[in-house]
């Protein structure tokens, strides 16, 4: 008996111990923390973007260091009608949003104008494609969550939202974008976010199973139990759009960025993840995974900042910026707040280069906070990218712009951070 109360026990410690680091994860990702600081982290420098309410994602266009988003454009609207968020009380007052772009060194941005096209335009994830040989021409994807117009009340067959895909392109410089046509298929069901592989090819996450309700709950924090959530790879043509499932074992898979190399990240947004995984080959249309870090946040977009003076002063500031909500629970109680002012906090986390490229490195000693806001200055956190300040008109300074964006705040946030303090 003595020796079988030592084996239960013995097998309990130890599934205790097993279990203790993601259950403390997790409890951490939903907004749990006893004992965390409440005192806020910003640059040197803060500032906001006009024109720029509602952006949930951004992009970086390196041919023409500009910044690219898609903004619902009205903050109510957004709260009425965000199918990604479970907002679906408003689809009779869905958004007529449009692309802004962003010049990181004014902080001034500009609404593009989309040409033959009228909406609705529910926006959500964006992704740029440029082809090597034209700089100046960008292909942007975006997320289009529509109100399905076959759904009623009491419809058992028909979701509240039929969201596609809009393509568009633009001249860099112009105040204009094209439509050049929307992608509808079965398996966009509740896309979250894209990445633009060519003018006809994308990857596009989807981040639920079920769009509201219990099971959605359910599926949320059985996570560890099941995964129904999937990454999908689209091609098209004039006649047909084709899409396969590539990746089926992520359970809250969002954002998307690109890695060095074609690397594919892949944010896991519940779960507090960050994923790094490999392109889809053109025959067998599947992806693997590297390896992934824990992130005490909720992992929305994360990217990788190519630090383009990578050898000023001997230092290479290159890595993985992993923005998100750090209480999942406040920001399901403050979403639907009609004042717009309860508050739901946010992180910036950054991890060095080597963590997504050597599967070896402990991990979970590298990420740091390097943004931090109480919710106050920005109501939820989305997306961040960092662009670096040229060091030659900067007195030598390595500095950067971090921008930060808020699926419901009134603008975007840029704030002024020191390298060598930060990111060091």
């Amino acid at each position: 008996m003595a020796v079988f109360l030592y084996f239960v026990v013995a097998l309990l410690s130890a599934l205790s111990a097993w279990l203790y680091t993601p259950v403390k994860h997790f409890v951490t990702v939903l907004g749990i923390r006893p004992f965390d600081s409440s005192v806020n982290i910003h640059g040197v420098e803060t500032r906001f973007i006009p024109d720029t309410a509602g952006c949930e994602d951004l992009e970086f266009h390196v041919p023409s260091g500009m910044l690219y988003t898609a903004c619902v454009g009205d903050v109510e609207v957004a709260r009425g009608w965000n199918p990604g968020a479970e907002a679906l009380e408003r689809p009779d007052r869905p958004a007529f949003g449009t692309i802004v772009v962003i010049d990181p060194k004014t902080l001034k941005s500009q609404k593009l104008s989309l040409k033959n096209f009228k909406g609705p335009f529910a926006t959500h994830g964006i992704g740029l494609y440029t082809p090597p040989s034209k700089p100046n021409l960008v292909y942007i994807y975006a997320i289009n969550h529509l109100p399905n117009p076959r759904w009623t009340a009491g419809s058992k067959t028909e979701e509240k939202a039929a969201s596609q895909v809009e393509l568009f392109l633009h001249t860099v410089g112009s105040n204009t974008a094209q439509h050049l046509r929307s992608i509808v298929h079965p398996l966009i069901r509740t896309p979250n976010d894209l990445l633009a592989i060519s003018e006809n090819e994308f990857l596009v996450t989807n981040d639920h199973y079920y769009r509201d309700g219990v099971m959605r709950l359910i599926e949320e924090f059985i996570r560890g139990l099941q995964s129904w959530t999937d990454l999908v790879h689209l091609r098209f043509d004039k006649e047909s759009v084709d899409a396969a499932v590539v990746l089926d074992s992520i359970p809250t898979n969002n954002g998307l960025g690109w890695g060095p190399d074609q690397q594919v990240i892949i944010g896991d947004a519940l779960g507090g993840n960050v994923y790094f995984a490999n392109l889809p080959g053109a025959e067998n249309r599947t992806m693997s995974i590297s390896h992934y870090i824990s992130i005490d946040c909720v992992v929305d977009n994360a990217n990788f900042f190519a630090d383009p003076y990578a050898g000023v002063n001997g230092k290479d500031y290159s890595g993985y910026l992993m923005p998100g909500v750090s209480n999942a629970l406040q920001f399901l109680m403050g979403f639907n707040d009609p004042m717009h002012k309860a508050p739901i906090p946010g992180h910036v986390w950054y991890l060095p280069a080597v963590a997504g490229k050597d599967k070896s490195v402990d991990g979970t000693k590298l990420p740091k906070l390097i943004f931090k806001d109480d919710g106050h200055t920005i109501r939820s956190v989305t997306t961040a990218i960092l662009v670096a300040i040229d060091p030659a008109t900067n007195g030598g300074k390595r500095e950067g712009w971090l921008f930060v964006t808020s699926v419901i705040g009134a603008n975007m946030l840029a704030t002024k951070i020191d390298f060598e303090t930060a990111l060091a």
